[in-house]
């Protein structure tokens, strides 16, 4: 006697078991007549499903645009800056300059803020560090990230930092 027989056999009815209760449901396709009420469409089943809205915080804190920027009094370079704006995808808005290519670089990454680069960038050690966290299309972001320089940052993830 084949011992694999009622393993297949299980997992056969396991895989189809999805597609049976949706046929066998009783849920009419929409545009289709009600029994009994000829003529009359029934209404869809179920809403539409909705894409989970993004909203992300990011903060970069490194050099000041000028990095050879004194203080005020003169004596040492200023102190790194830090920006912070808010990112929305779908609707594509907040207050991210660069908010629709952003939002481009994320869905094109499964939502993963870091991507691969071939980007070849000077040695000139000049860190930045960048933090994401929210929401993207549902799931939660949390990313923090330290880059010798502002052109690793820029080749590593897109236009997300890019303000």
């Amino acid at each position: 006697m084949n011992t694999h027989l009622p393993a297949a056999l299980l997992a056969a009815l396991f895989l189809a078991a999805p597609t049976a209760g949706a046929a066998t449901s009783g849920a009419a396709a929409p545009g289709a007549t009600q029994p009994g009420a000829p003529g009359r469409a029934n209404a869809p089943a179920a809403p539409s499903v909705v894409p989970a809205a993004t909203s992300v915080r990011l903060t970069v804190t490194g050099p000041a645009p000028a990095t050879t920027a004194l203080s005020p009094d003169g004596t040492a370079p200023a102190a790194p800056s830090a920006r912070t704006v808010t990112l929305h995808c779908d609707p594509v808005g907040g207050d991210h300059p660069r908010a629709e290519a952003a939002c481009a670089d994320l869905d094109a990454t499964g939502g993963r803020v870091e991507r691969d680069s071939d980007t070849a960038c000077t040695l000139l050690y000049d860190p930045v560090e960048v933090r994401a966290e929210g929401v993207w299309h549902g799931r939660p972001v949390s990313f923090a990230r330290q880059y010798g320089n502002t052109c690793e940052l820029n080749a590593r993830t897109g236009a997300v930092f890019a303000f």
